[in-house]
């Protein structure tokens, strides 16, 4: 992933970001489907054949519900939905 600036700390460039991001989808009782989201991005730089990460300038975004929220996060909500379902069906799980 990258960021949509690059991140200087320290007068070095981390130009991209490492990932954690943990999703957790759920039924209501009126068969409606919300879900948890928790994403980590964490400030990476590749320099001279080295990986440093920065514990500065993390982004951490929790979701609780995906109820109201902004229409950039149910598009990319959506989108993730959808991979993850075309993998579920090439897997044939």
């Amino acid at each position: 992933m990258t960021p949509s600036q690059p991140i200087v700390i320290d007068g070095k460039v981390y130009d991209l970001y490492s990932m954690n991001l943990a999703v957790t989808s759920f039924y209501k009782g009126d068969g409606t489907e919300d879900a948890n989201i928790a994403m980590r991005l964490i400030p990476t730089r590749v320099a001279d054949g080295q990986v440093e990460t920065t514990e500065f300038e993390i982004k951490d975004i929790a979701l609780g519900t995906l109820e109201g929220d902004d229409t950039i996060t149910q598009t990319a909500v959506a989108t993730i939905k959808q991979a993850l379902q075309t993998y579920i069906n090439e897997k044939g799980l």
